[in-house]
């Protein structure tokens, strides 16, 4: 390992103080070209050299997101490899970098350092990028690392890029979530100036301004940067991303990329799973749980026991095949934190509403939530809720298995006559999904199909997942020239 030492930032004194030992940074260069085009980098164990002058950039890390950044990973490091002290934190200054990456190569004179699974960030030589951008690709370093060096690879079930409101897949919307939950502590607890006008209305514009402060253009402007940052705070913080879309027709980034809900619908289990904005709720509230705003030492004590989950879940999954995580990580908690098993399961209970234990839950959410848009208290039944929740508790208590028991496969799709474009990113792309999670809007692109078709698809599913390709043609109730629009 290189031991350069950038030295003790402002921005951990005080980690120091409490005695918490900091990172070590160390800055890189690329030696040759590093295609940042993708959402993740395609390219392995990159070259890199040291930073001819680290001092430049040591000044961008006295900031609470970088020191929150660095003791989080500081706490993998030690989960990982207990007792081995400062960790290494290593930054590659790449023109587009916007990523999390393991494994590289360090040219040092004429010899070459290896360093294979070990987790990296990229990114811009551009400031805000270290207020920002860090923190959240530091939770993927984070879980690379306990994941033994390596990344979480996702499927193609979506048509564009991840995103905070749309459905991917199991493996993306986990890692994804995970980093997004940072983001939103941070956006939730920050006390600079900009993040409190970003996301507190610190800041509000009639008139002329800038395209991305004036008020008119307050939800477009939000849109534009693709990854919707201040929604990625507010939504989350509500648990919003819990429920369908609010957009039914035949659109694909509507239904995606819009942040409007239906309240009335919660999305079922395994939409859950592919849901990254579901899972930045699940982790931002439960850390941030109780009757009034954490410290941050009781924060970071919260952080270290997901941490310790997660950890535990990968053991029970080490090729990271994508599967149920936070079921998983949920009765891994369980086991590891035996006092608080009651409160991270009402904490899933009550985020996903019950459905991933009772049939019945969005139904019975739905009653609830119509009665209460007509104000007719008597029909909301708060009290017979109040006892299914308490009834959902026991069940997982009694036997955390039934967590994965209503959890069906990913069941991946294209339909390839039907194209989605984002203009930033250039080339059409095939219309995706996974047939035992894809909405309304989505299932109506696909050619020819009816609204009977439609509903027979979401109702054979709701009775029990697709297992298979084979499964959904006999089971979905889709006509023979239907099916034949559709590839697997």
């Amino acid at each position: 390992m290189m031991t350069f030492r950038v030295g003790l930032l402002a921005g951990l004194a005080a980690a120091c103080a409490a005695g918490q030992s900091p990172v070590r940074v160390i800055f890189l260069e690329p030696v040759s070209g590093v295609d940042t085009r993708g959402p993740e980098i395609e390219a392995k164990n990159a070259l890199y050299r040291p930073a001819a002058d680290p001092g430049r950039y040591a000044a961008w890390l006295n900031n609470d997101s970088a020191a929150r950044a660095f003791r989080l990973y500081r706490d993998a490091c030690e989960i990982v490899h207990a007792g081995t002290g400062i960790p290494d934190y290593y930054v590659a200054l790449v023109k587009g970098g916007n990523h999390a990456a393991a494994g590289f190569r360090v040219q040092k004179g004429d010899a070459v350092e290896e360093h294979p699974g070990q987790p990296y960030i990229l990114l811009d030589a551009e400031e805000w990028r270290f207020e920002t951008t860090l923190l959240h690709e530091t939770g993927h370093m984070a879980m690379e690392m306990l994941a033994g060096g390596r990344q979480m690879e996702g499927k193609a079930m979506a048509a564009i890029p991840h995103s905070t409101a749309a459905l991917t897949d199991r493996n993306t919307a986990f890692s994804e979530g995970y980093a997004i939950h940072l983001e939103t502590m941070q956006a939730h607890l920050g006390r600079d100036t900009r993040n409190r006008q970003r996301y507190h209305r610190g800041l509000v514009l009639f008139g002329d301004g800038p395209f991305q402060a004036v008020e008119y253009f307050r939800h477009s402007a939000d849109l534009t940067s693709y990854s919707q940052n201040v929604a990625r705070y507010s939504e989350v913080r509500e648990n919003n991303f819990a429920f369908e879309s609010a957009f039914q027709g035949a659109d694909y980034l509507r239904v995606q990329l819009e942040k409007a809900r239906d309240f009335a619908a919660v999305r079922d289990a395994n939409q859950l799973l592919e849901a990254e904005g579901y899972y930045a709720s699940f982790f931002f509230l439960y850390v941030m749980r109780g009757t009034s705003v954490p410290e941050d030492a009781a924060i970071d004590a919260r952080e270290r026991q997901v941490l310790r989950a997660i950890h535990a879940a990968f053991q029970t999954n080490p090729r990271l095949e994508p599967g149920p995580w936070l079921p998983r990580v949920v009765i891994e908690y369980m086991k590891l934190f035996p006092e608080e098993k009651t409160s991270i399961v009402d904490a899933l209970n009550d985020t996903s509403h019950g459905v991933f234990v009772d049939p019945a839950a969005a139904s019975l959410w739905r009653d609830h939530y119509v009665a209460a848009l007509r104000l007719d208290v008597g029909k909301m039944n708060a009290q017979g809720i109040t006892a299914s929740r308490k009834k959902w508790r026991e069940q997982v208590l009694a036997d955390p298995g039934v967590l994965l028991s209503r959890l069906g496969p990913e069941v991946a799709c294209e339909v390839p006559s039907v194209k989605v474009r984002i203009a930033a990113f250039g080339e059409e792309m095939t219309v995706r999904f996974d047939v035992n999670t894809v909405q309304p809007g989505i299932m109506r692109l696909v050619p020819g199909i009816s609204e009977a078709e439609v509903a027979a698809w979401q109702s054979a599913r709701a009775q029990k997942p697709f297992s298979g390709d084979e499964d959904f043609a006999a089971r979905a109730g889709l006509r023979k020239e239907i099916l034949t629009a559709m590839k697997f």
